[in-house]
């Protein structure tokens, strides 16, 4: 049988009801009523959809607008809650700060969270401190705008004076560069606390490599975890294993009972490295270089095999700590190849 066509009349009729406002002042959708529009903060993405926590606290699984693109953990939205089903669609998002992304496939980036404060560099003394890491990771968060501390973890493990010595000789020239710096300690308890007034009301984000502890330090700063994991798991419908997106926890209020703030659990963070960047950009993600740059004899210096360089003499006299240069030139060559 052929289909039915709807008359001219109709068509505007049925057009009407789909754009005009309800009494109440609430839209029409073809999937029901859309409500008021409501601030949120997105929790988690996965698919098409977002786990969005209202001002109540409640969380609601939320459509996407198609032109919006993807959002992750850290959005700051307005959405509509569609009475009918119980879910929510996203109409807009806020503008952004601080957006944290890593270099993806074929030059695009990849974003990994929203309106983060700070980054934390977590570095263990064991297996040991690999200040190319922590010099990526600080170039990272300078491409970003994105303010970053150190985190030394697994402190318990330095057993005698000489190697805590060893340790700080590593990490002297973040301390002159005076990057915060927290010594911490998932099984004495150290730095916990100074961390947890340090991440007080900010949206933070934990980096590191294997075997870093971050995973240990996150349960240790949020207690319940597995059981706000197991819960997500079950809004979502996802397993707790299945998804490496971001996602937005609360941290637990401080002892004055003020608002904790939140961390970002990133999987995909620990894969993240700078983004390819000109010589004079490198260089400005180097603060110890600052005072020395314009100093060479040729104005596009390198800082390897010329004549009279200014940052070479100043590692030489130990200005300039020598993993700081060598970390420097690794990004440039790295930098200077051509893209596969």
């Amino acid at each position: 049988m052929a289909k039915r066509r709807l008359t001219q009349q109709q068509k505007r009729r049925v057009s009407s009801q789909r754009q005009k406002p309800t009494e109440s002042g609430e839209l029409k959708s073809e999937s029901g009523q859309l409500g008021e529009e409501r601030n949120g903060l997105v929790i988690t993405s996965f698919g098409k959809r977002v786990l969005i926590e209202a001002d109540g606290g409640d969380n609601y699984t939320c459509k996407i607008r198609q032109h919006l693109g993807k959002l992750v953990a850290g959005d700051k939205v307005i959405w509509r809650t569609d009475i009918e089903s119980g879910t929510g669609v996203v109409e807009s998002v806020l503008p952004r700060t601080h957006e944290l992304s890593r270099p993806g496939f074929r030059g695009q980036t990849r974003m990994v969270a929203a309106n983060i404060d700070f980054i934390g560099i977590v570095t263990p003394v064991v297996p040991g401190i690999h200040p190319d890491m922590i010099d990526r990771y600080l170039v990272g968060a300078e491409q970003l705008g994105i303010p970053a501390i150190i985190i030394l973890n697994k402190t318990d493990l330095l057993d005698d004076d000489e190697h805590w010595e060893a340790v700080a000789e590593l990490l002297t020239p973040y301390d002159e560069m005076e990057i915060p710096l927290i010594p911490a300690s998932t099984v004495s308890q150290q730095g916990l606390d100074e961390l947890q007034e340090f991440m007080q009301g900010k949206n933070s984000v934990f980096v590191g490599p294997s075997g870093a502890g971050k995973s240990s330090l996150i349960n240790a700063l949020i207690p319940d975890l597995d059981i706000r994991v197991g819960a997500l798991s079950e809004a979502t419908g996802l397993g707790k294993h299945t998804t490496t997106n971001s996602i937005l926890y609360h941290l637990p209020p401080l002892a004055d009972g003020s608002y904790g703030g939140n961390l970002i659990d990133s999987p995909g963070v620990r894969q993240f490295n700078p983004m390819p960047c000109s010589l004079s950009e490198l260089e400005s993600y180097y603060p110890d270089f600052a005072p020395l740059l314009g100093q060479c004899k040729f104005n596009n210096c390198t800082h390897g095999h010329e004549p009279e360089c200014a940052i070479k003499a100043a590692v030489e006299s130990g200005e300039i700590a020598f993993s700081r240069y060598q970390s420097f030139r690794r990004l440039l060559d790295e930098f200077s190849q051509p893209a596969s």
